[in-house]
């Protein structure tokens, strides 16, 4: 049962036996096969998985935490199934309802699987196929949802990857497919909701005339019940009135009965109809929502790229997007940065650089070699020429431990272009701003 105060405690059926423990994947002999098929899943994710390794909503080892991090503000039917925390070769689904998380153990006897027993199904995938058609209500009443919505693990690997591709310009024109979509998505949101709004209302009209009819039509039946008190007593030619009546009554109570029956024909479609337009209206959450997401991540990359976040924020709140295309923006760069000539002096010496530095404004600067065999930043801050080794090491560039990740010194200048140097000398409190032998910086 769900435990209705707890929406991250397992739900489990009493005394479940135990289960023998799962073959690891990292052990499995066939592991080249598997990575192949899931190699060939990814080319074609609408292929039946073949195993349980293979479909898009396992996730495997994943944590509780991550877990919750993936399904925040999904729509109710949102799911994907991981290895159960215990390693006890248990699987665990969870499942959004009612804006909580809820985690249902799957269990395993005799060569099945199910949540509870009797366990009917073959495998993990069986059980999701089932339950993405019939809602879960056969298991716990509390749970009237289907698996609508599967966290597909192969999408998020392959958006890792592209991300790794983008350069600026690439990535330019994603935000831009990604605002147009947000604002196309929305509009659709926002006419599904009055549709919605329009739908709810005319099931409250037609609850209403439901009542009326039951009210009409008991009555009718009172007045029957009179006519039959009236009949046993009547003379004959009273009686042939009141039989008369009783035909009338009992034909408008079937012409009542008739046109009930059309109301709630009417009423069921339109109930229909209201679940059909909420299920959209969840779904375009969540893809608004996911959308959302891509967009303030591919700022946060602007942002180390060398865009300035004032330029970006002018482009996204100055633009209309219903009527904009990519090329009509002009999207401010650092563009100076990306020219490596224009800040990276391979044969310039300490004192050569502050020959160059001096007299120019804060945030000046060039890379040059160091004695010590590494690379130097020579840097104007505060009228002053100032001097960082930079470090080259296995794991990247940078000023010093833990923060030496930069693939390049060119990553490196992007980076704080943006980033003050404060955060490594408190005494340097400005930015890469400013190559030293870029036209469009000199003073």
């Amino acid at each position: 049962m769900v435990k209705a105060h707890e929406s991250w405690s397992i739900m489990s059926p009493t005394g479940a036996p135990a289960l023998p423990p799962r073959k690891l994947s990292q052990t499995n002999t066939n592991h080249s096969q598997s990575v192949e098929s899931i190699a060939t899943r990814l080319q074609n994710p609408l292929q039946e998985p073949s195993c349980i390794e293979e479909a898009e909503w396992y996730w495997g080892d994943i944590t509780r935490d991550e877990v919750q991090e993936k399904l925040t503000d999904m729509p109710d039917g949102t799911f994907l199934v991981r290895n159960a925390s215990n390693k006890a070769g248990e699987y665990t689904l969870t499942l959004r309802k009612g804006g909580t998380n809820k985690l249902i153990k799957i269990y395993h006897k005799n060569g099945k699987f199910g949540f509870s027993e009797p366990y009917n199904f073959s495998s993990v995938i069986d059980l999701v196929n089932h339950y993405r058609k019939v809602s879960l209500s056969q298991y716990n009443a509390t749970l009237d949802v289907k698996l609508l919505y599967p966290v597909s693990r192969f999408q998020q690997d392959e958006e890792s990857g592209t991300w790794k591709s983008l350069n600026v310009e690439g990535l330019w024109k994603r935000l831009f497919d990604v605002l147009v979509e947000i604002l196309r998505k929305s509009s659709s949101y926002d006419a599904l909701s009055k549709q919605f709004q329009t739908a709810m209302a005319d099931i409250s009209a037609m609850r209403m005339g439901l009542q009326q009819y039951h009210e009409v039509n008991k009555m009718f039946e009172e007045q029957l019940k009179i006519h039959d008190k009236f009949l046993k007593k009547a003379e004959r030619h009273e009686a042939d009135n009141l039989v008369k009546n009783i035909e009338i009554v009992k034909k408008r109570m079937k012409y009542l009965l008739d046109g009930k029956a059309i109301l709630e024909d009417k009423l069921y479609s339109q109930v229909s109809y209201s679940q059909t337009l909420e299920r959209e209206m969840y779904q375009l959450k969540q893809e608004v929502a996911a959308l959302t997401r891509q967009k303030d991540k591919s700022v946060r990359w602007l942002l180390t790229h060398g865009v300035a976040l004032d330029d970006i924020n002018q482009v996204l709140n100055g633009t209309d997007w219903n009527t904009c295309n990519p090329e009509d923006i002009q999207l401010p760069l650092n563009i100076s940065h990306f020219d490596e000539s224009t800040w990276l002096l391979e044969s310039c010496s300490r004192a050569d650089a502050e020959s160059l530095l001096n007299g120019k404004r804060n945030g000046t600067f060039l890379i040059r070699p160091s004695r010590t065999g590494q690379s130097a930043l020579s840097i104007v801050c505060n009228g002053v020429v100032n001097h960082c080794i930079v470090y080259r090491t296995p794991k990247g560039y940078g000023f010093a431990e833990p923060y030496n990740i930069y693939s390049s010194l060119k990553d490196l200048v992007l980076h704080y272009s943006q980033t003050s140097l404060e955060e490594h000398n408190d005494s340097l409190t400005t930015t890469l701003a400013y190559p030293v032998l870029a036209e469009n910086d000199k003073k």
